[in-house]
Parts: structure tokens; sequence; C-alpha cells
């Protein structure tokens, strides 16, 4: 049996994880890592749901609006069976986000969320920040 040292490392393996299904837009990645029949989103994006599929709905927004965004994890913090870490999104908005035209320049914007695991997948995420802040003009470069 792991230890919690040890489940905390895979969560947070599986956080690095999810983070390349939102740099490549390859939301299989949703299916490994989610538990099944769980409403895994307490802060879903408008227009999606709280399922697996509305985190994969989510995926492909990002990948349509921001094509070229790279998210990347600033810092990580593992407790029991959450993870709580702060993400960095740069990149160009070339679609629709949030109903807002794309504006066709670069924006950087940070985050911190939090995701509870069981059995090693995740069952709870919740975004403890707006995402129409990345549409503020203090975003854009």
């Amino acid at each position: 049996m792991a230890t919690q040292e040890e489940r905390q490392k895979a969560n947070e393996r599986a956080i690095r994880r999810m983070t390349e299904a939102f740099n490549s837009g390859n939301a299989k990645i949703v299916d490994e890592l989610v538990k099944s029949g769980v409403d895994l989103e307490k802060t879903p994006m408008p227009g999606t749901s709280k399922d697996k599929l509305g985190l994969k709905l989510k995926i492909r927004h990002m990948r349509t609006a921001f094509p070229d965004g790279k998210f990347t994890i600033e810092e990580m913090k593992s407790e029991g069976d959450k993870v709580t870490f702060r993400w960095r999104l740069v990149g160009t908005q070339k679609g629709n986000f949030l109903d807002n035209e794309p504006r066709n320049q670069r924006v950087t914007f940070t985050g911190t969320d939090v995701v509870t695991f069981q059995d090693g997948l995740m069952v709870e995420h919740e975004s403890l920040d707006s995402k129409g802040g990345m549409l503020s003009e203090t975003a854009f470069e």
C-alpha cells in the first residue's frame, strides 16, 4: 500500500498530466485522471457541465480561444488528498472566450485551483479565480 507521501506525489503528477491535456488539446487524458460519474467541476465554465464531458469541453474551448496557449504550473502544494496549485497561461486570444470576440492579442493570466483526489483519481476541481479576468485590459500585453 502506498504511503501518504507517495499518494501526494502521484496526485501532483496527475495535475501535471492534466496540464498536458490543456496544452495539447488531448481531452482523452481526462478519462485517465477523472473518476467516472462524479460532478467534478465546482466552478464549471459557462456552457459546460460539471462532469468529465464538461472538462473536455473546457479544454476544447481553451484551445480554440488560445490555440498557442501554454499553461505552466508555478507552485504546487499537497495536503492529504488535496492539491492546490497556481498556474499561468500565456497565449494569443484568436477565438471567442466567454462570449468575447477574438482580440488577436497576447494574454498572460494566473489562477489558483484546488483538486481533490480519491483512490488516485480526481473527484473535485475548484477554480479560485475568475476566468473573466483573463480578458481584463491588464491581462493583455
